[in-house]
């Protein structure tokens, strides 16, 4: 799919050189800095070296201090705690930390997942009355809740008292929680972008603190809570939130602890991930461990994911993540099956190929699975995509959308279509009864046409540099190194060079490309994935995007160039 190339425009000459020459780094470095609008020197330090005593004070999250206190009132009353969680990564990470946590320190608490499939996401009243005959008295909810109003109004009538941890968007009406923590309450930037774990991270924060000033710890041990940060960067990479500010923290101190991590329930997951070696990569959490954790939740019993990340027994350890890795694997069949549907469905339908979006809904896609499937159509379409798994009358959904819709927004829009939603800017939830598919598919590309204008169709590729050649060293290769780790919010710098010339190509196995790029009197080697599917089609002169990465071959380590996108100056 063509890109739209779109270079970040902040940079200012003066500053570029400035903070080259203050901070000892490149202008390589320091251009990329400023064009992403970082300018202050302490900001640019605590960005490029992320330190744990650099995290915020946890009770700049709105609500802290009250939902602390209760639940040390809790402790001291010897109250019974149910924690509540989502059933993906986010929740099931949640769950597994307060709970660690609460039992480390001689609370008596249970956690609950609900059922994707029986029950659905969110609190329901069922789950509800089961706790209160069960003498539980407080309820904590960990990345869901913020949407459940009636359910804690019920939970409140019955003298059952609610702490809402969650981060997804608030809707107009507050639930009657004892209290909220939800970020977005905070209005702080980099508060507001945290996953629910995060938000789960910040109460044993401020719990700690305050019990350690109520002298708590003088009879027992303080949990150090960088132990926990194996199982807090799982959910935080897996929920997709931008590595900066407080996030950033959290993952690159976290996947350190991931790596060396000897809790039971990580080295089995890694080892059947096929995650080797002493350094777990972010990518190895997006595409290996989180999507096994996530696939209980998905097609079983998401509870699995909670016993395996809280056991201390090896055995069943193995057992579990064994589990989960099978379970995963029929998750990706059912997968293939939907995305195969749903291609079909697309090029049958003139109108929704015509569309801005694609909304599809059948009786044989499994609930669990829709979710990855829109994601995959985004990529492939890239259009807001809604999937619905209907069941007699009444729809599942997963929305997934691009940069330029907000479809929490715009699914709240039309809201009298749906029995409910929630979500965020890009991904999102919902329910809708059978007869209102059809009213709700044609309002919802109505709402694209006129919010979606010019190029905002054509995905973008955000150029943070133009560079000649003779620019990229190995020690600029290394010096980037430090914007690591990569993700949302804090994607791979990539750089531009024009009039590039591209010699010696050879295609290898699994349609990769190598070759070399020629700009006056350097040369730079060139890989390329999936870029042309033959060397006729590659063209000699041409613009070039791409990452600058260091390449190890031989004991030796040379600076190459990963590209990303280039357009043909043949002609």
């Amino acid at each position: 799919m063509a890109k739209r190339w779109e270079k970040r425009n902040n940079a200012q000459e003066n500053k570029i050189t400035k903070l080259s020459q203050s901070l000892g780094i490149s202008e390589v470095l320091s251009t990329v800095l400023v064009n992403r609008g970082m300018t202050d020197e302490d900001e640019i330090m605590r960005f490029l070296y992320p330190d744990l005593k650099d995290m915020p004070s946890p009770f700049l999250i709105e609500g802290m201090e009250k939902a602390v206190n209760r639940i040390i009132s809790a402790l001291q009353k010897h109250e019974k705690i149910m924690l509540y969680g989502d059933y993906d990564v986010d929740g099931i990470s949640s769950v597994s930390i307060v709970y660690l946590f609460l039992k480390s320190v001689g609370a008596a608490v249970g956690y609950y997942i609900p059922s994707r499939l029986k029950e659905g996401y969110g609190l329901n009243k069922e789950s509800i009355k089961k706790f209160i005959n069960g003498g539980y008295s407080l309820l904590i909810t960990l990345d869901c809740g913020i949407s459940n109003a009636e359910e804690i109004a019920f939970a409140r009538q019955n003298s059952m008292d609610t702490i809402i941890v969650d981060h997804h968007e608030i809707p107009d009406t507050r639930p009657p929680a004892y209290e909220i923590l939800d970020p977005k309450d905070s209005g702080i930037k980099d508060i507001n972008i945290l996953a629910g774990v995060g938000v789960a991270f910040n109460l044993l924060m401020g719990l700690r603190s305050t019990m350690k000033k109520e002298g708590f710890f003088n009879s027992m041990n303080m949990p150090n809570l960088k132990h926990y940060l194996d199982l807090v960067v799982l959910g935080t990479i897996a929920d997709i939130v931008p590595f900066t500010g407080e996030n950033r923290i959290i993952v690159s101190t976290g996947i350190k602890v991931l790596s060396g991590s000897a809790r039971q329930g990580i080295q089995a997951i890694k080892e059947v991930s096929s995650v080797s070696g002493d350094t777990t990569r972010t990518a190895d959490v997006s595409f290996r461990i989180a999507p096994r954790i996530n696939a209980a939740g998905r097609l079983d019993d998401p509870a699995i994911g909670v016993q395996l990340l809280t056991t201390d027994n090896p055995v069943l350890a193995n057992k579990l993540a064994k589990a989960l890795d099978k379970i995963n694997s029929n998750r990706q069949l059912i997968e293939q099956k939907i995305f195969k549907d749903a291609l079909e469905l697309i090029n049958k339908d003139m109108v929704m190929k015509k569309s801005k979006g694609i909304v599809l809904a059948s009786e044989e896609w499994h609930p669990g699975v829709i979710g990855v499937v829109a994601s995959k159509l985004v990529e492939a379409y890239y259009k807001p995509t809604i999937l619905i798994s209907l069941n007699s009358d009444v729809g599942k959904g997963s929305a997934r959308s691009i940069q330029s819709i907000h479809i929490y927004e715009t699914l709240k829009s039309l809201s009298e279509y749906l029995v409910g939603f929630g979500g965020h800017k890009l991904a999102a939830g919902l329910v809708i009864k059978a007869d209102k598919l059809d009213v709700f598919r044609n309002n919802f590309f109505k709402l694209l046409d006129m919010t979606i204008t010019g190029d905002m169709m054509t995905p973008i590729l955000t150029i943070d540099g133009v560079l000649k050649l003779k620019q990229i060293t190995k020690k600029v290769s290394d010096e980037l190194k430090l914007m690591m780790p990569y993700g949302t919010g804090n994607a791979e710098p990539v750089f531009v060079s024009y009039g590039v010339k591209l010699k010696d190509p050879v295609l290898l196995k699994h349609n990769v490309l190598r070759c070399k790029a020629i700009q006056d009197d350097t040369s730079i080697g060139v890989v390329a994935f999936n870029t042309v599917d033959s060397i006729d089609n590659l063209p000699k002169h041409a613009n070039i995007a791409y990452y600058i990465r260091n390449n190890s071959f031989n004991g030796k380590d040379t600076v190459e160039l990963v590209l990303k996108d280039m357009t043909g100056l043949d002609n």
